[in-house]
């Protein structure tokens, strides 16, 4: 028997349940890019025997590299078969500096797939074509060893839904976030009435005698209405900042 390897794509990050955590899909239903479909209750078996039912225990690989104690870098909290393919969620182990770089490697985006390495154990060639060559091999049951986390993979189709780095909201930060939505918030308020006129009204906004816009600053609405100067571009920068991943 051969030790095939399956990859699969890593899509969001999350920071709801712990630092380290990610989650997504490690293997799917779909056909890969050599033939090959693993079908809903491949993995059934080997969750059951090899990873307490609860598919807990999972070692997590880079590259699928297995030569040094640390080529593992984590292992999977749960895996459970759905609709879609494989659902895992795993914990990178952070105190090592493989652990650490991946991580950071996926926070950034610049790792965003796994790859599954297993033993196909029981397997059939399904025909989809006129020709008896045209067909793919169909993986019914198989073992599974280790998922790893790679930079480029054979099946595109299966996705990392979330991963999380346990980053709390300090009170500061949220008494800025706080402080920066009410801001934008009063902005978009004055706007908004700015713009509201009765159907009737007449569009006094135009001076007859040049066609263009008056820019008297007697007009109450324009009073009453808020720009985006520095100060408050500067208050929805926060707003930007404390969501983004560099964050």
């Amino acid at each position: 028997m051969r030790l095939d390897f399956k990859g699969f794509e890593l899509k969001s990050l999350d920071d709801s349940q712990g630092e380290g955590v990610f989650s997504g899909y490690a293997s799917t239903w779909d056909k890969d890019l050599y033939d090959d479909v693993i079908v809903k209750g491949a993995f059934a078996d080997t969750l059951q025997h090899d990873f307490q039912g609860s598919g807990a225990g999972i070692p997590i690989h880079w590259q699928h590299k297995d030569d040094k104690p640390t080529d593992i870098i984590g292992e999977t909290l749960s895996a459970v078969e759905d609709e879609h393919g494989l659902l895992v969620t795993a914990r990178l182990d952070l105190d090592l500096p493989e652990g650490k770089r991946a991580y950071d490697l996926l926070k950034r985006g610049l790792i965003h797939q796994m790859s599954i390495g297993f033993i196909a154990e029981e397997t059939a060639f399904v025909q989809d074509g006129k020709s008896s060559w045209d067909g793919y091999r169909e993986i019914r049951q198989l073992k599974l060893f280790e998922i790893s986390l790679v930079q480029v993979a054979a099946n595109q189709g299966a996705e990392v839904l979330e991963v999380k780095s346990g980053r709390a909201i300090s009170a500061s930060n949220e008494s800025k976030l706080r402080a920066a939505l009410d801001s934008l918030h009063e902005v978009l308020d004055g706007i908004d009435s700015a713009d509201k006129k009765p159907d009737d009204d007449t569009d006094d906004s135009m001076d007859d005698s040049s066609g263009q816009p008056d820019d008297s600053t007697d007009d109450p609405k324009r009073k009453n209405q808020k720009s985006f100067d520095p100060q408050w571009a500067e208050e929805y920068k926060t707003i930007s900042d404390f969501f983004s991943l560099e964050h």
